[in-house]
């Protein structure tokens, strides 16, 4: 009984140290400087690409060769939970293609996971608010126009920036200010 209990929790050790490791891996690169040539964009990091293909590989690869390799656990029910997982992990693969924004004076060009551009003025923010549980700003204009911003994202802190000195300040919810504000200083929030 208590070499199976040191068993677990070795394992549940190394799996937060590796988790620990990855998210650190996964914060640190969205601090990456920008080039010159993209001064005023918002974009996903190498990282988000990497993280999205090794999931999808791993959880399809699981899926195939439990299959291949048949055994008392494979069901229809594993198979369908692993190719589930691997479904989950494309619309991070394609939120690194398409999720491409663009700061003025005016205002944020942006780009959704649909591939839909828009296009908000920092004066016609009605509402601006970080979801934690999401791990995005949500910026919402007065005519019901919605944007939705990675916490993940290249260029954060001049988005911070441009938020907190061109947006009307009722509009920034009390807890998303004090966000803002440490973002704009270099420090965004947490992705885990």
């Amino acid at each position: 009984m208590s070499k199976d209990w040191w068993i677990n929790a070795v394992q549940w050790t190394l799996w937060g140290v590796a988790m620990t490791l990855a998210m650190g891996w996964l914060a640190r690169t969205r601090l990456k400087r920008r080039s010159d040539t993209s001064p005023r964009q918002l974009y996903h990091p190498m990282s988000t690409l990497i993280t999205g293909l090794v999931c999808f590989v791993f959880f399809a690869g699981i899926a195939i060769i439990s299959n291949v390799y048949a055994n008392k656990t494979t069901t229809w029910w594993t198979t369908t939970i692993f190719v589930g997982f691997a479904l989950m992990s494309i619309p991070v693969v394609a939120d690194y293609f398409l999720a491409r924004h663009e700061l003025s004076e005016a205002g944020l060009s942006y780009r959704g996971l649909s591939g839909k551009r828009g296009y908000l003025k920092w004066s016609e923010l009605y509402r601006v608010q970080y979801a934690p549980a999401m791990k995005w700003f949500r910026l919402e204009t007065s005519s019901g126009k919605v944007a939705r911003i990675s916490a993940m994202l290249i260029g954060l802190p001049e988005f911070a920036q441009h938020l907190l000195r061109h947006a009307p300040s009722e509009a920034i919810e009390e807890n998303t200010l004090h966000i803002l504000q440490a973002t704009a200083h270099g420090n965004p929030p947490p992705v885990w």
